[in-house]
């Protein structure tokens, strides 16, 4: 049996107006976000998870009304995770609230064939100072989830969410561009104890594939402006025969 999906990760409406003075307002983001969906709805996938930054700033209502509008013209089931620009790396309640009434859930789970997919708030787990308890909560549902789709016999389980537990080393010291390592120890433990097929992440503006034990932590380069050696694009993801392939395709 065999399936397909694609990660989108960092539309970010607002992001390369903030870098590149010579880019004329949102343009940027608003093209690359309309080919993003254009090839999505020519692969038809079962189903497309963006992995936050949505707007580059939270409080901009118009543009998260752009990029609802967009993201309606997708033809196939789509789930959203919350990212930092969405939240802010500190978030508070209201911050989760907003994100909640414009996008959905900020976490879930759900089923598709033999395999489960979790979405995560990793913003809670960067920092949770202003909403305390809600790491705790989502560490306890991550662990519930696996737990459940490993009883339940799933082929694969993914896990979603924004910012990347590492770069290259999972010992590596604490910055903004990845979870801390308190966080980090706990989430590591529990893809090693439920073997986890792949967390697939975004946040950095650029590719980066590494392994952790028998799991493959994939970071997805932007829909906006790249700040690696690759152009903008999203990830086709397919699953066939329990393999898991995927590939970067450019905008």
């Amino acid at each position: 049996m065999s399936y397909k999906f694609i990660q989108m990760s960092d539309p970010q409406l607002g992001f390369c107006a903030s870098r590149r003075k010579d880019v004329n307002g949102v343009d940027y983001e608003i093209t690359n976000l309309k080919k993003a969906i254009s090839i999505a709805n020519e692969i038809k996938p079962d189903f497309v998870i963006t992995t936050g930054d949505f707007t580059q700033d939270r409080l901009n209502s118009e543009h998260a009304e752009i990029v609802i509008d967009l993201y309606s013209t997708l033809n196939s089931p789509h789930y959203f995770a919350p990212g930092n620009a969405d939240l802010t790396n500190s978030p508070q309640f209201e911050d989760i609230d907003r994100f909640r009434r414009r996008f959905g859930s900020d976490y879930q789970s759900f089923y598709f064939l033999d395999s489960q997919f979790i979405i995560l708030n990793s913003c809670v787990l960067f920092d949770c100072t202003n909403v305390l308890g809600a790491d705790v909560e989502q560490i306890k549902f991550l662990e519930e989830k696996l737990k459940e789709g490993f009883n339940n016999n799933c082929k694969e389980q993914m896990i979603f969410m924004h910012h990347p537990l590492f770069g290259q080393d999972p010992y590596e010291k604490d910055d903004h561009m990845v979870l801390p390592k308190n966080q980090r120890k706990i989430i590591l433990n529990l893809l090693e104890k439920y073997n986890v097929t792949a967390v697939f992440t975004g946040h950095w503006h650029e590719n980066n594939i590494v392994n952790y034990k028998n799991t493959e932590l994939i970071t997805t380069g932007p829909i906006s402006l790249s700040l690696g050696e690759e152009p903008s694009g999203i990830r086709l993801i397919e699953v066939t025969d329990n393999k898991l392939e995927h590939r970067f395709i450019y905008l």
